[in-house]
């Protein structure tokens, strides 16, 4: 059983989630959320942008999972952002997945007028749209100034966040604000060193885990959600198997360490990652 968080509007969502991003094609990415909703995973994250939110709500449609036990996230794209616009891409998400409501929405990126946006989200709460609303890659003074321009606060941040990017300071500021810290990309780099480092192996050794599931369920043990992603039904169960062990405080400390702060994304303070997004805003989602 997958333990469940609750957010700062009273709404429970599942620490653990099943990430969609990447899974373009419509029978892989349908039968991929078909798996998981058959072994257990509650939450289901997509986003305009992943062009996959027809597949999953083919999915869903065909799921024997009832609508109210599943967690259903998504997020709205930069080209979409300004008021009464990012309404009209929500309704757009619904209808391509064949939903009435969405559990959370996220504003995909801290550009364009996200101000407007956020705007639009919480008129959609007011009239049931969208049971809750937050943001992705958002740092601590965005989303500190966004909470005080608005009038609700965002329930959950989703950003990079593993091992080699621990992000101590947003979680903390998170923490103190009862925003929910939510982890894209919660194993690094596919086949990456990170996998390999000598006290993950150790560790997992200990618990007669991967290193995989060690990695997961230290973000966990910090209080983090995550949304791993897998085809492989494997790889989906190997995902799960992280809530039947506590690491000691020492081993907490040991991976703590192993901050490098390294980015798999471009920084989003950036002149160049700037540049990067606003060239993305036209990309359009004809699908």
């Amino acid at each position: 059983m997958i333990p469940v968080i609750q957010l700062n509007n009273g709404q429970k969502m599942p620490q653990e989630g099943f990430g969609t991003f990447q899974i373009t094609d419509f029978e892989t990415c349908k039968n991929a959320v078909l798996k998981a909703l058959a072994l257990g995973y509650r939450l289901i994250d997509t986003a305009q942008v992943y062009r996959n939110e027809r597949a999953v709500g083919a999915a869903l449609k065909l799921t024997t999972v009832p609508r109210a036990d599943i967690f259903v996230t998504t997020k709205v794209w930069l080209p979409f952002f300004g008021d009464d616009v990012t309404a009209q891409s929500v309704e757009n998400s619904l209808q391509r997945m064949g939903l009435d409501y969405l559990d959370l929405v996220l504003l995909h990126e801290p550009y364009c007028d996200y101000y407007g946006a956020y705007r639009d989200l919480e008129k959609l709460v007011m009239v049931g749209k969208i049971k809750s609303i937050g943001v992705s890659n958002f740092d601590a003074g965005q989303l500190l100034d966004l909470s005080h321009q608005m009038k609700i606060t965002p329930a959950v941040n989703q950003v990079e966040l593993n091992l080699y990017q621990q992000q101590t300071n947003l979680r903390k500021f998170q923490t103190e604000n009862k925003i929910v810290i939510e982890a894209w990309a919660p194993l690094g780099e596919v086949n990456g060193s990170i996998l390999q480092e000598p006290t993950v192996l150790q560790i997992a050794k200990k618990y007669h885990k991967t290193s995989a599931q060690v990695l997961l369920h230290y973000l966990v043990q910090l209080g983090a959600a995550i949304i791993p992603k897998a085809v492989q039904e494997s790889h989906m169960r190997d995902n799960l198997a992280i809530w039947d062990f506590d690491f000691s405080a020492l081993e907490m400390r040991q991976l703590a360490i192993l901050d490098k702060k390294k980015w798999l994304s471009p920084n989003r303070r950036a002149l160049s990652s700037t540049k990067h997004y606003m060239d993305l805003i036209d990309e359009g989602l004809d699908y």
